[in-house]
């Protein structure tokens, strides 16, 4: 009985903190403040939808980009920069300017995935937690991803150590010297990509963690609960867009490389973490369900063998009992093991199939060459 008590307080305790809001992350707690600077700017007593910040807050970003490129007097280097790939100016311009949007905006939605999850365990995962270890592992991961600290410490960090990689790699790309505008410029989407890259870490630890959860699913067929639907649901929804992601990337890429072996390099280097997630994810699921299964047919087994303690085996309302336990035992063995149905294989397909569209619609004029060209 106190293991239950202790159990159910433990909900209680983590939906409490989860809907007071007492689990935030760099970017809720950036994003909060952004909001209320804009909210005292227009005098605006009304909260501003999170789409309104995210677009100012991508115009403020780079104009503020643009302006110490202009400052510093970077347009030079901008526009070699543009020639290189042969693509004229404005359009060079705004592919890299697009990029630094993107990376901003795939920040905030990576963010929202992420509240996106902490709601679903709020309202649903933890009633069927069963144990106070699936709590606490979960709480220690709420810990590790709210913290602020350490997701601001792990992005400065991984800047730090990018940044001159990044710079020589550009260097010797294009051949330029690198101003002060550009540089600062850099180090903004260096910023919110290596924040993105944590989120994905973060996605991925609870992915591999999963795998140790213990939910109360359906007895008769773990496999077919709304839970795990859920689940599933949730946790391909963030493949998916980050195929998206990539498949942008990839186009931006093309764009600017042509058909070059780097670009392919790209799609195949995209290809790993939605690979990593799916397989993850599929695995987790799969552990819970067969942990719910096994269960059960402990409990069933267990009952054949009180009925069998009695060697009562001439009895026939006995053994039709124990008959009807094993065929339930092996009814329930045979439901499935994993969450994979063949909705969940095609948006695995699709999603890697999204970044390797991208990369063909970008050299889409040379692929068509190939084709047409005779011997």
């Amino acid at each position: 009985m106190s293991t239950d008590t202790a159990l159910i307080e433990k909900r209680e305790e983590l939906k409490r903190r989860l809907a007071a809001g007492e689990y935030k992350t760099l970017v809720d707690i950036f994003l909060g403040w952004f909001e209320r600077l804009l909210r005292r700017i227009t005098r605006r007593s009304k909260p501003l939808s999170l789409w309104v910040v995210t677009i100012v807050l991508c115009i403020i970003i780079e104009l503020i980009n643009i302006s110490g490129i202009y400052i510093a007097g970077d347009w030079v280097a901008v526009r070699k920069g543009s020639e290189f790939y042969g693509l004229g100016y404005k359009i060079g311009f705004l592919i890299t300017m697009s990029t630094g949007i993107l990376v901003i905006i795939g920040t905030i939605v990576f963010n929202q995935y992420i509240g996106r999850l902490l709601a679903l365990w709020r309202d649903d995962i933890l009633n069927k937690t069963n144990t106070t270890i699936s709590l606490n592992d979960f709480e220690d991961w709420l810990k590790t991803t709210c913290s602020w600290r350490l997701h601001l410490f792990t992005t400065l960090i991984f800047t730090i150590l990018y940044m001159p990689y990044l710079l020589s790699t550009i260097s010797v790309l294009f051949g330029m010297d690198i101003g002060y505008g550009i540089l600062f410029a850099l180090v903004v989407g260096v910023i919110f990509a290596s924040s993105m890259l944590y989120q994905l870490l973060m996605v991925i630890l609870l992915s591999a963690r999963l795998r140790r959860y213990d939910l109360e699913l359906f007895s008769s067929d773990p496999g077919s609960s709304e839970i795990i639907s859920r689940l599933s649901g949730e946790l391909g929804f963030f493949i998916y867009f980050f195929a998206i992601f990539a498949a942008f990337l990839t186009l931006v890429t093309s764009q600017m490389g042509g058909l070059s072996p780097f670009g392919f390099v790209l799609v195949l280097f995209f290809w790993l973490p939605i690979t990593v997630l799916f397989i993850l994810n599929q695995t987790s699921l799969s552990s819970i369900i067969r942990r719910a299964k096994w269960k059960t047919l402990n409990e069933i087994q267990t009952m054949v063998e009180k009925l069998q303690e009695g060697n009562n085996y001439s009895d026939k309302e006995t053994m039709e009992a124990i008959n009807r336990l094993i065929n339930y035992h092996n009814q329930v063995k045979a439901t499935r093991n994993s969450a994979i149905d063949l909705g969940t294989t095609l948006n695995f397909i699709n999603s890697l199939l999204l970044p390797l569209i991208a990369f063909i619609l970008g050299n889409l004029d040379l692929v068509t060459s190939l084709f047409t060209n005779k011997p």
